[in-house]
């Protein structure tokens, strides 16, 4: 299973994507005060469940080794699911008003961990690409056996 480049670039996304759990999504510093503000990704309810849904859909991926084309369809499954993520993050720093009336964005910056999503994404898209490759050839393997013609 660890051979094929795909498993590898699955198990690199789901990781980045569990990292989040630890990161913040956005900060700020008070310049008067000089104490540090944030808004972690485990202070949001919605955040968390995307977290775990694709961390969960990387696990079963990877646990369908033996079945590229399944492998594929939950890759890319899971790089919607991861865009539906990212572009949440972004509608939820740009439109979410603070208290003090103003809105998150002009207070706020993003962190790092922002764009983790948008890496995995990119990611999973080559993870696709190895896969099929790779159920392409064993579906072409298995019709040669059926065929009884040998292959070089």
């Amino acid at each position: 299973m660890w051979k094929k480049t795909h498993n590898w670039l699955i198990a690199v996304a789901g990781l980045l994507i569990i990292a989040l759990l630890g990161l913040d999504v956005c900060h700020a510093v008070n310049p008067e005060t000089g104490v540090h503000y944030s808004v972690r990704f485990l202070d949001r309810l919605i955040y968390i469940l995307f977290i775990v849904l694709s961390f969960i859909i990387s696990d079963v991926t990877l646990l369908s080794a033996k079945k590229p084309f399944y492998q594929v369809f939950l890759i890319i499954v899971n790089a919607i699911m991861l865009l539906g993520f990212q572009i949440w993050i972004l509608v939820d720093f740009f439109t979410t008003k603070l208290q003090t009336g103003l809105r998150m964005s002009s207070v706020y910056t993003l962190s790092i961990g922002a764009v983790f999503p948008l890496v995995a994404i990119i990611l999973l898209v080559l993870a696709v690409r190895y896969a099929a490759d790779e159920g392409t050839a064993q579906r072409i393997a298995e019709s040669f056996a059926r065929r009884g013609i040998k292959q070089d």
